[in-house]
């Protein structure tokens, strides 16, 4: 009885040392320098941003509270509305172009090649290459006057003239779209080609023996073996593609007019005109649906 009151007197002094008894303590100071870069690098810049956004901070003014007033205002903006739509049009295209474009290079990369290894390397160029090169080119490939594009569609008869990809609002948001997924589409191969190495071989092999075709064997086998990486990769890459930036400033600049204005270019044209609060809230606007994506696709993965 006396050795029994002894052990549960043991047990009560662990669970008072909590949080913060000596080896807690010891873990905490070790990561007390990578919680402070964190700290400097992500949350102090996002709750500047925040309170930027609540304030009528502009250039040569000092800030006051003004509270839910920006959002307000953005939510009323015509032009934020459209850039809102065109984001979504944006994100959602590119998305799917870097799903599909991806999954079938990964798989047709899967299969038993002459030398696969080089062409493996030569999916990855379009990733390795810097964002400011690989869209400066493809303004270049679109250019009406020495375009690689115009020139291959006149010569061939497929068009009569050249056509202004980038400075026409029926083509210029689809000319940007294409360029942003052959950008990153070898991110999306490349991880789902390694989550198809990972599949039993064993798998496939007994389903060939019960005469599953390759369809089968690919929707019963490969997509449920790969579903937990396409999650995390739709992820990562949707929370990406919408913060995306480049890819439209290099291009078009938000050009013609508003046609491929998104989110990000907006919150930058808003601090070119000094309208730091209102530019601050623009940019926090993308953040709540980073969030319910990354909740939603997390939650998905749990239930896997």
């Amino acid at each position: 009885m006396v050795v029994k009151v002894g052990r549960q007197k043991d047990l009560g002094s662990k669970k008072r040392a909590g949080l913060f008894g000596p080896t807690n303590l010891f873990g905490y100071f070790m990561i007390l320098p990578a919680m402070s870069v964190l700290f400097f690098f992500f949350a102090y810049p996002l709750t500047f941003e925040i309170w930027t956004s609540l304030t009528d901070a502009n250039l040569g003014n000092d800030a006051k509270f003004v509270g839910v007033d920006n959002y307000v205002k953005l939510f009323a903006d015509p032009e934020f509305l459209t850039a809102a739509k065109n984001s979504v049009v944006y994100v959602s295209f590119v998305q799917a172009g870097k799903f599909i474009l991806g999954l079938g290079i990964a798989i047709l990369l899967h299969q038993k090649l002459v030398a696969r290894g080089f062409w493996r390397a030569v999916v990855l160029v379009p990733y390795a290459m810097p964002g400011f090169v690989a869209f400066m080119v493809w303004k270049l490939i679109y250019n009406p006057d020495v375009g690689a594009m115009n020139i291959f569609l006149t010569k061939t008869g497929i068009t009569d003239a050249p056509i202004a990809f980038l400075g026409d609002r029926t083509w210029a948001m689809a000319s940007v779209i294409f360029a942003t997924i052959w950008r990153g589409f070898p991110f999306w191969a490349i991880m789902f080609l390694a989550a198809l190495q990972a599949v039993p071989k064993e798998l496939y092999e007994a389903a060939a023996v019960d005469g599953a075709n390759a369809w089968h064997r690919f929707r019963n086998i490969s997509l449920p073996g790969i579903r937990p990486v396409i999650l995390i990769v739709f992820m990562l890459s949707t929370i990406n593609t919408i913060n995306s930036f480049e890819a439209i400033w290099l291009t078009t600049a938000g050009g013609p007019s508003d046609a491929t204005v998104i989110l990000p270019v907006f919150a930058y044209k808003g601090l070119t005109t000094f309208q730091i609060g209102e530019s601050a809230a623009a940019a926090l606007s993308m953040v709540p649906i980073a969030i319910v994506i990354a909740i939603f696709l997390l939650n998905k993965l749990k239930k896997d």
